[in-house]
């Protein structure tokens, strides 16, 4: 397949905030003298469609924990100290390059809020190189991966043909995303992903340095 745009997922892609995510959560977990559930956590990523981590644990803690307006703060803060202090991905860089270089069109599909991925785009200096962005906030968090509307979306905005689209995804979620809107998805997972099934990915690939643009153009 000859693909003529690429379009990225955002978290765990482009930045690692997977962990950071997952990590200060166990912390509160931890607090109440509970434990998060690495699996059960990996099975959540990619998509916003399912219970909070929060609703989770007020439900087996009850009275032993903090106010939940509490809980949300600490857990913001941590999460924000340890992604703001990430590097992008290995790779990112070189790849958004390459995708000038090749004349590419390039657009992000994200299951988080639109405010969350802009503020870390443009902090990254790539926020304006997307020519459509879909989130979290144009669907609603029951349409967002593996349902195919983000992906959808984002072409649309960025006028691009789905058949010609290369998907980079970090999760099951996101390529099944990309399948069922006729697209070609790269699996490149973390920690936090390997374990996913990526079967139907047209690739897996270890790092985001494997990844060669002009080898799918």
């Amino acid at each position: 397949m000859s693909i003529r745009a690429v379009i990225w997922d955002f978290d765990g892609t482009i930045l690692d905030t997977e962990w950071p995510a997952f990590y200060a959560a166990k912390v509160e977990y931890e607090r109440v003298g509970l434990e998060l559930s690495f699996e059960g956590w990996s099975t959540t990523i990619g998509t916003a469609n399912h219970r909070t981590w929060s609703d989770l644990l007020h439900e087996q803690a009850g009275d032993r924990i903090d106010s939940p307006e509490l809980v949300e703060q600490r857990y913001r803060t941590l999460k924000n100290e340890m992604t703001d202090s990430n590097p992008v991905m290995p790779g990112v860089s070189r790849l958004f390059d390459q995708i000038n270089e090749l004349g590419l069109g390039c657009a992000l599909a994200s299951s988080s809020p639109i405010g969350w991925v802009q503020r870390h785009t443009t902090r990254l200096g790539f926020w304006d190189r997307f020519e459509g962005v879909a989130t979290r906030t144009d669907v609603g968090r029951e349409r967002t991966k593996p349902h195919p509307d983000l992906f959808l979306l984002a072409a649309e905005r960025a006028q691009l043909d789905p058949a010609f689209c290369l998907v980079i995804e970090d999760s099951n979620h996101g390529v099944t995303a990309a399948n069922a809107a006729g697209m070609t998805a790269v699996a490149v997972p973390h920690r936090l992903t390997e374990s996913h099934d990526f079967s139907h990915a047209a690739a897996r690939l270890d790092s985001l340095e494997e990844l060669d643009l002009a080898d799918w153009v």
